[in-house]
């Protein structure tokens, strides 16, 4: 049914009753386009990705998907609606078509095997002995291999909000070019919010929001905020410096 809008309203949250990590933090995730969250280390950007995926709920305020509160949404509908990929990924023990069909339990071999192509793992899969039967632990399988499967469960449930949390950043080097490939098919066409640690990967976001200490302090483009001169723009000159 389309891409989902996803809303917060003057949020506060915080782990320890009283000591918020975001404050009145208020933001519209324009459906079917990219918003990246960006900031400094501790401000609060995991945070955003914890309650949109509704890990956590706000002690104030409130988050809506489609103008629904996540706390009224039934969860196995919001586990069909949300895909969330993060950094880390954590595999259960079994076997890897049994790890692609995760949210979705009733997929079909074919199904399993159709979205592996298009998260560009399928033939490192079928290259292996046991293929879609072999079982998989930590150990088995490189950091980009478990993040193409985790986007190739991802497309598999066909979510119409996506939230990744630089979902690149755990790729070894080798594979971050299949890992981007198959980010942009399941990015292609939804709702998308972002968790940057780095400034690059933000840089064809329609829609670039700037924490610090908890609390939005910039929002706009790419171009926007550089010309803007604040914390972004220092940010991208450091990343720039780091680079050259």
């Amino acid at each position: 049914t389309g891409p989902a809008a996803l809303a917060f309203d003057n949020v506060s949250f915080g782990y320890v009753r009283g000591r918020y990590v975001l404050r009145d933090f208020t933001l519209t995730l324009p459906a079917g386009g990219t918003t990246a969250i960006v900031g400094p280390s501790g401000a609060g950007k995991s945070t955003v990705a914890a309650l949109a995926a509704r890990l956590w709920d706000p002690d104030l305020g409130a988050v809506t998907l489609d103008g629904a509160d996540l706390r009224t949404i039934d969860e196995d509908d919001l586990r069909r609606h949300v895909a969330v990929v993060l950094q880390d990924v954590q595999l259960v023990h079994g076997t890897i078509a049994e790890n692609i069909a995760l949210g979705t339990p009733d997929a079909t071999r074919e199904q399993i095997a159709d979205a592996a192509r298009t998260a560009y793992i399928a033939n490192e899969i079928e290259a292996l002995p046991d293929g879609y039967d072999t079982v998989v632990d930590r150990d088995s399988l490189s950091g980009g291999q478990r993040q193409r499967i985790a986007i190739a469960r991802a497309l598999l449930g066909n979510p119409r909000l996506v939230i990744l949390d630089e979902a690149t950043a755990a790729a070894d080097p080798d594979s971050e070019w299949e890992v981007r490939q198959g980010l942009t098919k399941l990015l292609e066409g939804r709702t998308v919010l972002v968790i940057a640690h780095r400034l690059h990967t933000v840089a064809h976001a329609e829609q670039i929001v700037v924490l610090d200490d908890g609390s939005i302090v910039e929002q706009g483009t790419r171009d926007e905020l550089i010309a803007l001169g604040g914390l972004f723009a220092r940010m991208h000159n450091q990343a720039m410096e780091a680079l050259a």
